[in-house]
């Protein structure tokens, strides 16, 4: 993945003083600067890919900027708008914003103070462009504020919003916005993989693991030593995986499925739900102790119908997009239509808006999409109208590949947690009186430090014993294949 610093982007300065040309000019690699001291030129310059415009009002004229922003946001919607001008009262200046300018900066000023508040502005900019996030609400400023704050460190993050809102790109942006970002980033939804799969797909197995391991495989946490993982709905994890992650967090040691011994990772991890896992650690459903080691710092994306003045923009963009991939020539959509879409309570949140901008585009039978079409994909009542749009799935062949295979084989692959649960069985009816050699004092029975390996030795040895060396029956009263059974006497030398 690339950083935010690759690829300069375009921005115009219109200004004719050279203080202010200085300044910006001086911003660094990160920006292709293109100076011009007329309107026209400025106007001229403009693409729908430039990223930011420095506007002076000297040039402009007083309050002419607000027209010659909203005129240039027609061609690039989300342009970002500086304007550099005489002095302003607080009240203007929020005015202006809502009018359309995101950062005005009022005379007198030095070259190095113009300088570093239009670089904070345009970090900020940066990050909105490489990662994907629109939005001008003061949510969206405040996230990737956090963003610029957080990224440069190694604490973990965990991001809080309900499915839809975009957890996985602000994840994205922290990757490309730190010091890993040219190193991996691997990504896992903990909540679509079954748990026994699950355990694969982040720690790798070895050879011969379970029925079907054909050759070592690498997990998500050795792919991306030295980068990024990110842990989607970590919140369904189950207890067992719970206290497995948190292992590896602790010590940054992992052990591969059917390994013997454990290798050290370098990852920063960043963990999203859709799960308020405060409420979760509270009625007892996730580890206290993980979701400290999770929230070094916790950023909340909050649902579109809480910030719905960034509709407009993202159907904007969304519409663009929507327009290039299928080839169609439909550029607006009518003020009636906005407000509906506006209105809507977006229970989807931006997933759903993408999709239905998406749906509307190839339905529109003209250049503009009417208040209309919207109105019959919408229907009428935003709180009971079922979400009728399809939702496209993206998944790579390989990956589908390997979910496939697990799945298959799952009914087969019985791990250490259920090797223990018959254990702590055998334990309650007495059945490991005579097995004192082989286990910890009682007192200590199923304690912190108890030992995986011992218990599953101990395991192995009462279920031969139970089934007078019948490897078959003592397999199955395992629940593990045969295959692993043998694996497990000679791993553990039993005779």
């Amino acid at each position: 993945m690339n950083s935010l610093n690759d690829n300069p982007l375009h921005l115009i300065v219109l200004s004719i003083d050279p203080t202010v040309r200085q300044s910006v000019s001086a911003l660094g690699e990160a920006w292709r600067v293109e100076c011009v001291d007329q309107t026209g030129e400025a106007l001229s310059a403009l693409t729908p890919a430039s990223a930011a415009v420095v506007l002076d009002e000297s040039v402009t004229g007083a309050g002419a900027y607000v027209a010659l922003a909203r005129r240039m946001r027609r061609e690039a919607p989300t342009l970002e708008v500086i304007v550099v001008g005489g002095p302003k009262s607080e009240e203007v200046r929020r005015a202006e914003w809502r009018d359309g300018v995101d950062l005005y900066v009022a005379r007198p000023f030095d070259a190095r103070t113009l300088t570093t508040v239009v670089a904070h502005r345009l970090s900020v900019v940066r990050v909105k462009v490489r990662s994907g996030i629109v939005g001008r609400s003061p949510a969206i400023e405040q996230i990737v504020e956090t963003i610029l704050q957080v990224a440069p460190t190694e604490v973990p993050v965990l991001i809080e919003g309900e499915s839809g809102t975009g957890k996985d790109v602000v994840a994205r942006a922290i990757h490309a916005a730190s010091r890993r970002a040219d190193r991996p980033m691997e990504s896992i939804n903990c909540g679509a993989v079954a748990e026994g799969v699950l355990e694969s797909e982040l720690f790798g197995h070895e050879r011969g693991a379970f029925t079907g391991a054909v050759a070592r495989r690498a997990g998500l946490f050795e792919r991306a030593n030295g980068g990024t993982v990110f842990l989607d709905e970590v919140g369904e994890m189950s207890p067992a995986m719970q206290v497995r992650l948190l292992r590896v967090l602790e010590t940054g040691e992992v052990m591969r499925v059917g390994g013997v011994s454990a290798f050290t990772v370098d990852v920063r991890v960043i963990a999203a739900t859709n799960r308020d896992l405060a409420v979760a650690v509270r009625e007892g459903h996730f580890r206290r102790d993980l979701y400290y080691r999770l929230r070094g710092i916790s950023v909340r994306i909050p649902p579109l119908r809480e910030r719905r003045e960034d509709v407009p923009l993202l159907v904007g963009h969304f519409l663009a997009d929507a327009a290039r991939r299928h080839g169609k020539v439909v550029r607006s959509i009518e003020d009636a239509a906005m407000r509906r879409l506006v209105a809507w309570s977006w229970p989807g949140n931006v997933r759903e808006l993408r999709n239905l901008v998406d749906t509307l585009v190839v339905l529109a039978p003209g250049a503009r999409i009417t208040a209309d079409l919207v109105e019959r994909r919408l229907g009428d009542s935003p709180e009971t109208e079922p979400n009728r749009l399809p939702v496209p799935v993206h998944r790579p062949s390989d990956q589908a590949e390997r979910e496939m295979i697990y799945a298959s084989i799952l009914a087969l692959h019985r791990d250490v947690r259920e090797i223990l649960e018959r254990l702590r069985a055998l334990e309650a009816d007495s059945a490991l009186a005579g097995m004192r050699e082989v286990r910890p004092e009682p007192e200590d029975a199923f304690g912190a430090d108890l030992r995986l390996d011992r218990l599953e030795r101990a395991a192995v040895i009462e279920a031969l014993r139970r089934s007078g060396g019948n490897r078959r029956r003592a397999a199955e009263a395992l629940g593990v294949s045969e295959r692993t059974l043998y694996r497990k006497i000679r791993e553990y030398g039993v005779a």
